[in-house]
């Protein structure tokens, strides 16, 4: 009887322990410790590649060669695990990059769904690609999955052609079942611009964070990505006044 008792609780106690692994609320993080403690809600993964630390209330991350969200993800990727149905992120950023192919941006991945090519693994993300010598030195805004950026996922945003050196940008990707919905905001202000609305059906749990990668061999690439907050949008996305964000934090409406 005890011994069935220990293994009936032992069971609960996986089961509750599972539960909270991926059935995790969103939670926010203003970045305001210091080092490379994280709070405890984000995994890192290939942390090792580009190095990172929390310094004066921000992420900032120093991107790694051979990294990329394309074909494969090999980016440094900061995430939290969800099984949420319906949520709507942000972040904030300042991309520096210089003289090579660089990638940074917000993503919603799942590991356990199989791509258009069968491939274990797919996602939807929201993405600044800096580009080299080869394509002028200049970035463009992705909206993708994996290795596909057909309508209606967005390829090039149009009217959005930011010179290399310092680019400051918002994204934000909101999902509600298999919906998909994005917007950015250009330097950083002003109002959401709309990016473009899919379908992807993504199996839970999901891993949704932001990431940073150069997506080439050691060379002369370089690029710096501080990261000023990861959040639950706190305004409607179309319009909305940078002045009027609420500084009220995923942590305050539900404590961890």
């Amino acid at each position: 009887m005890k011994q069935t008792f220990c293994l009936m609780l032992m069971l609960l106690l996986a089961i509750g322990c599972v539960n909270t692994l991926f059935a995790q609320t969103l939670m926010s993080d203003e970045f305001d410790g210091t080092g490379q403690t994280l709070k405890s809600f984000w995994q890192v993964k290939d942390s090792e590649k580009s190095p990172w630390e929390l310094k004066d209330g921000l992420l900032v991350a120093e991107a790694g060669f051979d990294q990329n969200l394309w074909g494969d993800d090999t980016t440094t990727r900061f995430y939290q695990i969800t099984d949420q149905d319906e949520f709507d992120i942000e972040t904030s950023m300042v991309v520096d990059y210089a003289d090579a192919c660089t990638v940074a941006g917000i993503v919603v991945y799942s590991a356990t769904t199989k791509d258009s090519q069968d491939r274990d693994g797919e996602w939807v993300t929201l993405k600044l690609w800096g580009r080299g010598a080869a394509q002028n030195n200049n970035a463009v805004l992705q909206y993708q999955r994996r290795q596909n950026d057909a309508a209606p996922y967005v390829g090039t945003q149009a009217d959005y052609n930011p010179e290399q050196g310092v680019i400051p940008i918002e994204l934000r990707i909101k999902r509600e079942g298999d919906e998909y919905e994005s917007w950015f905001k250009p330097n950083a202000e002003g109002d959401w611009v709309s990016v473009s609305k899919v379908t992807n059906a993504l199996q839970e749990p999901l891993e949704v964070g932001i990431y940073v990668g150069i997506c080439e061999g050691e060379g002369p690439g370089r690029m710096t990505v501080t990261f000023d907050y990861f959040r639950e949008a706190s305004s409607p996305a179309t319009p909305v006044d940078p002045r009027d964000r609420l500084a009220v934090t995923w942590g305050e409406l539900k404590r961890y």
